[in-house]
Order: structure tokens, then sequence, then C-alpha cells
């Protein structure tokens, strides 16, 4: 391993063309700074330098030497502020987890982008997941943040953050029986229509909210098809298949084949989305990220 004060010599040795200015430059005496420059020479094996009358000059060797160290010595100047930076949030890596009908609002591509704006040094890391795996992975450190339709479990050491409640609207074939209704439908008037739902292993959380809305109405849904996301069930829905009810984030899918309409129910059926954390978590990324989530320009 080279030293890296003997680089410095070198260089400046190199830079100078003379071993009495590179001293100075150096704040050393003349002496110590040749010694340091025949011990690199001996590690090497090579001639670096070629005396001349009034100076020095690289050999080719030397020359090689040269811009390598000028590569190292600028690494090593850099890494106590990318140290820093890091241990302030200023550099690194933020992970956020989300499930699939949270990444479809646009609260998180609007808080991402404020994001990178705010950390451009910083590399955002998505991960699409499961509930109960994003929380897992909160709980192991995986995930810095993750957003999901549930509060995090009580005793695992996790925060949670209400973001907002998402209104929940019917989605229907455009032609369906109750595609040409007039203004908003009634949680009721869905009652023996064929449902097409978000499967309930992928979304837990939003599937079993709108079994309860249903239940607490009146009646039990008439399940005929479980798409494993909740865009492919607007595939379903868009071929007729049955109608379904969903977060009014995605109104604007597919909207030549599907009809959506304003739900009215009592009480009204929302779609909350939560941020989770773990408690203790206090780096300067994930404080501003939640920071933001506390404008409500950023979740309207």
């Amino acid at each position: 391993m080279i030293d890296i004060h003997k680089l410095k010599a070198f260089v400046a040795v190199v830079e100078e063309s003379n071993i009495s200015r590179a001293a100075v430059r150096l704040h050393m005496q003349q002496p110590p700074l040749t010694r340091i420059i025949k011990h690199l020479e001996d590690e090497l094996g090579t001639l670096l330098l070629k005396r001349l009358p009034r100076g020095v000059e690289a050999t080719e060797a030397g020359q090689a030497l040269y811009q390598e160290a000028l590569t190292i010595l600028a690494h090593a100047d850099a890494i106590p502020r990318r140290v820093q930076n890091i241990a302030r949030g200023l550099e690194g890596q933020i992970n956020i987890g989300f499930t699939n009908s949270v990444g479809l609002h646009s609260f998180l591509p609007r808080l991402l982008r404020n994001f990178r704006e705010a950390f451009p040094a910083v590399s955002i890391n998505l991960n699409e997941d499961g509930s109960n795996s994003l929380i897992d992975s909160v709980i192991n450190e995986k995930n810095d943040i993750v957003f999901l339709r549930k509060p995090a479990p009580i005793g695992l050491g996790l925060i949670r953050l209400h973001v907002l409640d998402e209104p929940l609207i019917v989605a229907l074939p455009n032609n369906h029986a109750l595609a040409d209704a007039e203004g908003e439908l009634h949680l009721l008037d869905l009652e023996g229509y064929d449902f097409v739902l978000y499967r309930r292993l992928a979304g837990q959380d939003l599937f079993d909210s709108i079994l309860a809305s249903c239940y607490q109405a009146g009646f039990s849904p008439k399940i005929v098809q479980e798409a494993p996301r909740l865009t492919s069930s607007l595939n379903l829905i868009a071929a007729g298949i049955g109608l379904s009810i969903v977060p009014e984030a995605i109104r604007d899918f597919w909207n030549k084949q599907i009809v959506y309409k304003t739900l009215r129910a009592d009480p009204p059926c929302v779609a909350p989305i939560y941020a989770v954390y773990k408690n203790g978590a206090d780096h300067a990324r994930l404080k501003y990220l939640l920071e933001c989530l506390k404008q409500p320009e950023f979740i309207s």
C-alpha cells in the first residue's frame, strides 16, 4: 500500500518540476522530501523522476503514477464530505414501500418529485408488496417508510401517520345496467350484481373494507372473479365481467370502457392511507418526507 502522504509529495514535485519549490509548497525541508521520493521509487522498483540541470521531470512511469495519484487524492479528499453528507441524510438511499392500490394515488409521485428536488444526491428505491410483507420490511429495516391501507399493529415498535382518506367509487362496464343511472349510486343499488374484486391475499385491507361496507349496508356482494392486482381488475370490468368498488385515484384509467360513479353510503366508503415507519428513525431524509405528508398540498 502506498502512503497517501507520499502521493501528495510526489504530485507536488511533478507539478512544481522542482524539489525545492515543492518542499516550500508542502511546508517542509528539501532533504526529507528527497527521501520520500526515493522511498517511493524503491517501493515501486522504478525511476519516477528524471533529474534535470534545473529541476526534475516525471518519467513515463512517473506520469502514470501522477495521473493515478490525482484520482486517488481527489477521492480521498471527497471521503469526509461524503461520509458527513450521508450522516446528515444528504446522500445515500431511501427505501420506500407501498401497496399496489396506494401506488396509484397521485400523492406518491408528487411526494417523490419534491423529495428528489430536495435531496438530488439520494437514490430512491421503491418496493411494491402486500401490507404484511411491507410491515415486516420496516421492522427488519429493509424499508425506511411504507404506505398502506391499514395502520401498523400495536407493539411492534412502529409509528403510523394517517395520510389521507380516499373516497371509494363504483367502476362499471360501459354497457352495465347502472352505467346510465343519473347521479351517484347508493351502496345498496349494487346488491345482486356481479362483483370483480382485488384479490384478498394481495389487497387484504381494501378487500375487507369493501366487504365490511357491503355487509353494513345489508347485503353480501356476489363476487364472480378476483384479480391479482387492482389494475388487473379494471381489465375484467372493462370486459364486462362485473362491477367493482375502487379507490377514486383510478378514475382516469380505462375511462372509455369503464364508467365511474360516485358512491353514496352511510358511513362514507373510504380507503385510508397510512405511512408506517420505525420508532426512532430520525434521519433527515425520513424527516423531510414526514414533514411533506403533513402539508395539505401533498395529499390533496
